[in-house]
C-alpha cells in the first residue's frame, strides 16, 4: 500500500509540475489563448523556415560588439522575411528568432557549452563569425510579440536582443 501511495504521489507531483512549466512558459496569444512556445500543429509560435523563393521582404541585421544595428521590428502575420545577417563584430555572434522562454533555454545551453564549437542547428538560428554574412528566411505564422537575440554567453545580457512585433 505504502509503495502506491508514493507512486501516486510521484505521479502528481509530475503532473503538478508539467501544468506549471505550461503555464510558466506558455506564450500568450492576441486572441488570449495561452501556447506553451507551439500551436496545435506542433509548429513553433515564432514561426517557420521560409520559402527563398516567396520573400516578402529583406531585412538587414548587423551585429557589432555588442549590439545589433535595430531594437524593434514589425511584420505582418504571413510575411516571409531573408534576413541578412552581418557579423561586422570581432566574435561570433547570432541571430535567434524565438519566444522569451525558448531563448533562455538556449542562453542557459550555450552558457552550458561555453568554449565549446557553437554550430548551430536549429532552423530559427543563424551563427556568423567576424566579417561572415548568413541568410536565414522565416515566414511569421503567428500575431504576437517574439525575440531577437544573440545568445552567446553575455551577450544578450548586455543588450544584444530585440522585439519583434507580429500583427
Amino acid at each position: 500500500m505504502k509503495k502506491y501511495l508514493i507512486l501516486l504521489a510521484g505521479l502528481f507531483l509530475t503532473t503538478a509540475a508539467i501544468a506549471a512549466d505550461a503555464t510558466t512558459n506558455g506564450h500568450m496569444m492576441d486572441d488570449g489563448q495561452m501556447m506553451a512556445g507551439k500551436d496545435h500543429h506542433g509548429s513553433a509560435l515564432w514561426g517557420e523556415p521560409g520559402d527563398p523563393k516567396k520573400v516578402d521582404r529583406t531585412v538587414t541585421i548587423e551585429a557589432t560588439e555588442i549590439a545589433f544595428n535595430v531594437k524593434d521590428l514589425t511584420f505582418r502575420k504571413g510575411e516571409t522575411v531573408r534576413f541578412v545577417f552581418v557579423n561586422k563584430g570581432e566574435q561570433p555572434h547570432e541571430f535567434m528568432i524565438a519566444d522569451d522562454a525558448e531563448q533562455l533555454e538556449h542562453r542557459k545551453m550555450m552558457q552550458e557549452m561555453a568554449g565549446m564549437n557553437m554550430g548551430h542547428n536549429e532552423a530559427n538560428t543563424v551563427s556568423a563569425e567576424p566579417g561572415e554574412t548568413k541568410e536565414l528566411v522565416w515566414t511569421f505564422t503567428h500575431t504576437g510579440t517574439f525575440d531577437f537575440a544573440c545568445n552567446y554567453p553575455g551577450h544578450a545580457e548586455v543588450g544584444m536582443e530585440g522585439k519583434i512585433v507580429v500583427k
